[in-house]
């Protein structure tokens, strides 16, 4: 191998490593979190949107929320330090549960998909996704359930 080749391998193979490393970095795993039912109000605590790292903090945009006493887990967003929104992720179309990637909320059933508001963005789903009045204090977040 001449030297031109074997740089233009070593470059290229470089740059490939790199570009995998930033996708790997891109991929973070959802958070999930357990909620407590009280007086008809799923409630989590705010620390699970927290992300601290070598002293730096920042916030996950979502948290997947479960109770053994949902039929769905509900996928809550943080749009601010007090603005959530709360949703069902049980698909409109035909009941399948989603999956939440980044803003977008998929059904794998019909491949319907939603946005982080419950708005359908593909069908074959054509309604909004079940949506929760959401209140916070100092801690906590609280989601009304009816």
């Amino acid at each position: 191998m001449n030297r031109k080749d074997f740089i233009k391998t070593c470059g290229g193979a470089c740059l490939g490593v790199i570009g995998l490393g930033l996708l790997v970095e891109s991929c973070k795993p959802m958070q999930y979190a357990q909620g407590t039912i009280v007086n008809n109000q799923l409630q989590i605590n705010k620390s699970n949107f927290i992300i601290s790292k070598e002293d730096k903090i920042s916030y996950r945009r979502s948290v997947i929320v479960k109770s053994e006493n949902l039929d769905f887990p509900i996928v809550v967003y943080r749009f601010s330090e007090t603005e959530y929104s709360a949703l069902l992720l049980k698909c409109s179309h035909q009941g399948s549960e989603l999956s939440a990637n980044g803003d977008i909320l998929t059904c794998a059933s019909h491949g319907s998909e939603f946005s982080n508001k419950g708005i359908p963005l593909q069908g074959p789903a054509d309604q909004n996704l079940q949506s929760f009045k959401v209140t916070t204090d100092e801690t906590n977040i609280f989601i009304q359930l009816t």
